[in-house]
């Protein structure tokens, strides 16, 4: 790896797009090869980065001995068997969320993972996001005091996914809204609070699209060390055009944070007996999204640092998953 790593990107769609572009930004990479189904999505990918390699065939990418590691940006479906192949063949392997359609095949990439004794690591982006680093951090000075309660959301009024049937699938995708927008925003609070869920119940609808998975949800998450949260999460729902988008707002004894607003992250401190604090709007970081994250990855397999979220914490985030699905059809509290 003396002049980069070489990389190659498996699915040249937007998610393979970014990663080609953070791992270029990041630095300490070689592009060497890109493998598409769709000819002209391929070839731009290609032409953008200047790949050498552009090829139909994921599995010629996965199996070539000069390649030391892949970025796989395919439908959920293909996780498991494209990176298995993969992490059989020695190389290191970034995976888009949500991990896999199953804790089962969860647990089978890291069972991969752990014989081959290469990196896993999930496209936690968020967690590299500016507003995100600058929250964590200031969480974890202290400054918000413990934090015992969240609430977040992720609401599109339109944005059920189109162009492919495997999202509404869910033997292929494991689910609905719930896995495409409700685990990367779990995974942030578990991030954000230094905690994992305990039990969770939940409702789910699939009123506008009619879909067979939900296409809209809420969860009320109970974390192991007694900090609670409510996530809402939509593909489809009827709301004011304002309610649309992401929130993230975290309670402290102290103090509060509010992650995404128009002037970024912001802090809260100092409330008086009405109620009233000040306001601090926090400095964010310079290196974000899929460049931190590509350049998280390049410390990793160097041996320097860890994947915030490997392996393991896949088949976590799937158990949770499974969990919330449990809690919708038997209309109690699932623990995790």
């Amino acid at each position: 790896m003396s002049q980069g790593i070489r990389l190659a990107i498996v699915g040249a769609g937007a998610t393979g797009k970014a990663h080609a572009a953070g791992a270029q930004q990041a630095g300490g990479y070689k592009l060497v090869a890109v493998a598409d189904l769709i000819p002209d999505r391929l070839a731009a990918l290609a032409d953008a980065f200047k790949i050498p390699v552009a090829t139909p065939e994921a599995e010629k990418v996965v199996l070539d001995p000069t390649i030391d590691a892949v970025c796989i940006c395919l439908p959920t479906h293909l996780h498991a068997p494209v990176a298995i192949s993969a992490l059989k063949s020695g190389k290191h392997v970034v995976l888009e969320m949500p991990p896999a359609p199953s804790s089962k095949d969860a647990k089978a990439i890291a069972k991969a993972a752990e014989k081959a004794g290469r990196v896993v690591m999930y496209s936690c982006v968020r967690r590299f996001g500016a507003a995100e680093q600058s929250a964590k951090q200031a969480i974890d000075k202290g400054y918000a005091g413990r934090i015992y309660h969240a609430r977040a959301t992720w609401l599109r009024t339109r944005g059920v996914p189109r162009g492919t049937g495997w999202y509404a699938d869910r033997a292929q995708s494991g689910g609905g809204v719930i896995v495409d927008l409700g685990l990367p925003m779990i995974d942030l609070l578990m991030h954000l609070m230094s905690a994992k869920p305990r039990s969770v119940f939940s409702v789910a609808h699939s009123a506008l699209a009619k879909l067979p998975v939900e296409e809209a949800a809420s969860v009320l998450i109970k974390f192991d060390n007694g900090a609670s949260a409510e996530l809402s999460v939509s593909w489809a729902l009827n709301q004011p055009e304002s309610q649309a988008g992401t929130v993230c707002r975290l309670s402290g004894d102290a103090g509060a944070v509010d992650v995404y607003t128009p002037q970024g992250p912001v802090m809260y401190r100092g409330f008086d007996e009405k109620g009233q604090s000040k306001s601090t709007p926090m400095k964010q970081p310079k290196v974000t999204g899929h460049v931190a994250l590509m350049r998280h990855f390049k410390e990793c397999i160097a041996g320097k640092a860890t994947a915030p979220v490997g392996a393991l914490d896949g088949v976590a985030l799937m158990e949770i998953a499974e969990a919330i699905y449990k809690s919708i059809e038997s209309g109690k509290a699932v623990e995790v």
